[in-house]
């Protein structure tokens, strides 16, 4: 039997889903991205060289590996909510963003080591753009990598961009549904 509740039902959120907490979580999830693009934006960015060729790579694997602990700290924070659904959608949205924003400081530093790295010299605003662009997948065309080295990372996040969104999603409402709730 068909039922006339909507795909979007706030009792079917926990024993705490009411718009308050909604309302919280979107004022918590603005401040959490609003610290990843502060901290973004500080963070000091230095180039590669042939000395330190190999930087690129450490550089790929340390991202990989920060992302890897915001999202255990994120599902670990999932399953201890009292409104386990409310911040699993939370989660995903700052693990997302704290993706782009880690490819975004290798964008960055690839065009800060060769500026011929992509069709055009990167600063902060054009690495978050365009990273943000190629995991949404628009991919303008205005901003392209043009190195091998440029080349493989952005090939790296288009195919971990692809795997985050599903697994990020899949992990966080898994936590969500497992979580201990009073």
């Amino acid at each position: 039997m068909p039922s006339n509740r909507a795909w979007f039902d706030l009792p079917q959120l926990g024993p705490a889903g009411s718009w308050r907490d909604v309302g919280i979580a979107v004022g918590r999830g603005a401040l959490v991205v609003g610290f990843l693009v502060l901290v973004y934006s500080m963070v000091p960015v230095d180039g590669f060289n042939d000395e330190r060729a190999v930087a690129a790579w450490v550089r790929l694997v340390a991202v990989g590996l920060a992302f890897l602990l915001v999202l255990g700290v994120e599902l670990r924070i999932v399953a201890s909510s009292h409104a386990p659904m409310i911040r699993a959608a939370e989660a995903v949205v700052e693990s997302v963003v704290a993706f782009v924003c880690l490819f975004a400081l290798l964008h960055l530093s690839i065009s800060t080591t060769d500026d011929q790295s992509f069709s055009e010299p990167l600063d902060r605003l054009d690495a978050l753009y365009f990273t943000s662009g190629t995991l949404a997948t628009v991919g303008f065309g205005d901003i392209t990598p043009v190195d091998p080295l440029a080349r493989t990372v952005v090939t790296v996040q288009m195919l971990a961009g692809l795997g985050v969104l599903v697994i990020v999603v899949k992990a966080a409402f898994h936590a969500a549904s497992r979580s201990r709730r009073p």
